[in-house]
């Protein structure tokens, strides 16, 4: 038993060493791998052998190591066998066309919520999230609506069990987390300001199949640029998108008219 666990231990730190690897950070020396996962430099070369051995990171330039290839396959198998990423690829394009802001899917994936997909536009600003990347546990606007499809009891675990593992607590505290948790899964959307990335709002809607939450669409906005008027606008567009997208995974679902919005409550 003592044996099984530590090999899975072994596997955990391995995929954490690999999802440390971003667009922003694709390199990364052993030193800067410890501090990231906060491991001794020795686990790391440890780590490093094993996914080298795999073919999923190699060593470049003055002992940095990168990605291999081989990781960009797994995304294209990742893609292929999530069919939403494919059927909201058009709404977001149209969200993002519309809006003029990138456009971040989420979804809750192994119990975090992670950006499976995104729409990028050609004035895009350097976002945090990336696909595959994960999102903060409590913190943003898409994360309150995803734990939607968790009952009362089982969104307060959830809340509790990321608060003992270190995640950052939410910017007004738990118990105002879980009342805007609430409200925002009543309503089917949530606005965040700087929760995430500083100097960032963003609007989230949240997409249903068969009554219950299955993803998001969020809008991350440059919060200067926005003012009373574009913010209900961008609010408006990224619901309008969400009730398309659930009406296409359940056809039971009402699409919307942007006519019909403009209920802010």
């Amino acid at each position: 038993m003592t044996s099984a666990k530590s090999g899975a231990d072994s596997a955990r730190r391995a995929l954490e060493m690999l999802f440390s690897f971003t667009e922003q950070t694709p390199t990364a020396s052993a030193r800067e791998l410890a501090e990231r996962l906060a491991i001794p430099v020795p686990s790391v070369h440890r780590y490093v052998a094993m996914l080298r051995d795999m073919g999923l990171i190699e060593e470049g330039h003055r002992g940095r190591y990168h990605l291999t290839m081989r990781v960009t396959a797994l995304g294209r198998a990742a893609r292929q066998a999530t069919p939403i990423i494919e059927l909201a690829e058009p709404y977001m394009r149209w969200l993002a066309e519309h809006t003029g802001e990138a456009v971040v899917l989420g979804r809750m994936v192994g119990g975090y919520p992670v950006c499976v997909h995104l729409v990028e536009t050609p004035t895009r600003f350097r976002l945090s999230a990336e696909p595959g990347q994960r999102l903060p546990l409590l913190r943003g606007a898409s994360v309150r609506l995803l734990l939607g499809a968790m009952t009362p009891a089982e969104r307060e675990r959830y809340v509790d069990a990321a608060l003992e593992s270190g995640a950052q607590p939410p910017v007004h505290g738990r118990a105002k987390f879980l009342r805007e948790m609430e409200r925002d899964i009543e309503r089917g959307w949530s606005t965040s300001n700087e929760e995430i990335d500083e100097g960032v709002w963003a609007a989230s809607a949240a997409v249903f199949e068969e009554g219950k939450v299955v993803a998001t669409l969020g809008v991350p906005c440059l919060a200067f640029r926005m003012d009373d008027e574009r913010r209900e606008l961008v609010i408006d567009l990224v619901r309008k998108a969400a009730a398309d997208l659930s009406h296409a995974l359940d056809p039971g679902y009402a699409a919307v008219n942007p006519q019909a919005l403009g209920d802010r409550r």
